[in-house]
């Protein structure tokens, strides 16, 4: 079941006042399709225990590409269609390929 992802803007800080947030698509070749990745990174963040980190990031899969940036939003944003990755299998390669690409311990299929 495949879903409409509208594009968030890209390397522009979209976080909340005071806090860094921003994130790069980026588009993974796998088995003669195309998957679409988020490397998403925060820095400067203070927990609730007052414990400090800076800088954390994740890898977001949002899933193989169907449609790439067909149209627009009514915010003027593109829009594609996206297929989610259902196969464990193939969750557990693109984790693989995508870790060792960023070194990024944290990829999450969403």
């Amino acid at each position: 079941m495949s879903y409409i992802y509208e594009h968030l803007p890209e390397g522009k800080d979209i976080g909340f006042e005071g806090r860094s947030y921003s994130l790069k698509e980026g588009l993974l070749e796998y088995k003669g399709r195309k998957v679409l990745y988020l490397n998403v990174e925060a820095s400067e963040i203070t927990f609730c225990d007052r414990s400090y980190a800076p800088r954390l990031g994740s890898i977001n899969v949002k899933g193989y590409v169907l449609r790439w940036k067909y149209g627009m939003s009514e915010k003027g944003e593109p829009l594609s269609e996206i297929e989610p990755v259902m196969s464990e299998e193939e969750q557990q390669e693109i984790t693989k390929i995508l870790k060792e690409t960023y070194n990024m311990s944290n990829v999450r299929f969403v």
